[in-house]
């Protein structure tokens, strides 16, 4: 487990603390809530390769050099939070981890050489969404979304490869920005039950307002470079599955006096 995937869980699980302390008020100190109820969930989400909503691999060249970046299955997962606003309107947010992973296919004409690699980008995503509920039975619904969300790309990447008889391989991506946006849509379904929660099953479309990584494809043979550049637009579709906490209101006396009362 990585750093950042540990500071990630820890910001998490300080969200989550935070949101069940407020959940467990009173039940007289909650019926003004309780009308248009808030929850709080987990989330994990499957990043599916595919011309979707743009290229999902592109190629850069520079003379004899040649190196295609492919999208690969990648993944998200955080926190969820639901305020309700009306009894079919909510705003949605929450915090996410997102890991984009993205093969390499190197080559240089007129050679033997090629060489595949691999690579991940990783991170974090802040949505701010309005949610708009489409009801369908007693607990079945419908619901989508539009909004954006807050990214923060905490590092840049490189690979290298080297072949036989000094030959090499080299990857860089590098950040166009540390904080950039991206715009979200989302449509899916879900399951709602009182004790047991709500079930969740839908689809998000991300597409960053700019391109996200300049990408370096390097081969090198001692002092002898090629270099090809080009840009990663990192747009992707989800398949998201979240799980929603029930809300359940603590009952009675919620502050137990002792003996000597003031």
């Amino acid at each position: 487990m990585n750093k950042f995937t540990r500071r990630f869980i820890l910001l998490a699980s300080i969200v989550a603390v935070h949101f069940f302390s407020a959940a467990q008020l009173p039940e007289t100190a909650k019926k003004k809530k309780d009308k248009f109820p808030s929850y709080f969930g987990l989330q994990y989400k499957p990043l599916i390769p595919g011309n979707f909503l743009g290229k999902s691999s592109f190629e850069v060249t520079q003379d004899q050099l040649y190196a295609k970046f492919s999208q690969k299955l990648g993944y998200s997962f955080g926190a969820s939070v639901r305020i309700g606003l009306t009894k079919l309107i909510s705003l949605e947010t929450g915090i996410n981890m997102v890991q984009r992973n993205y093969g390499i296919n190197f080559a240089v004409a007129d050679s033997n050489l090629y060489a595949e690699n691999r690579f991940e980008i990783v991170n974090y995503d802040i949505p701010l969404n309005l949610l708009v509920y489409i009801q369908l039975s007693e607990k079945l619904f419908m619901n989508t979304s539009i909004g954006g969300s807050f990214i923060y790309y905490p590092t840049n990447v490189a690979t290298k490869m080297m072949l036989d008889k000094g030959h090499a391989f080299i990857h860089e991506g590098r950040r166009v920005s540390k904080v950039a946006a991206e715009f979200n849509a989302n449509v899916g379904m879900e399951w709602r039950t009182e004790k047991n929660g709500i079930f969740y099953v839908g689809m998000t479309g991300k597409v960053p307002f700019k391109p996200i990584y300049n990408i370096a494809a390097i081969y090198s043979k001692e002092s002898y470079t090629k270099t090809a550049v080009g840009e990663m637009t990192g747009t992707y579709l989800s398949l998201d599955f979240r799980y929603y906490f029930p809300n359940i209101a603590q009952k009675g006396k919620q502050f137990i006096h002792g003996p000597v009362d003031q």
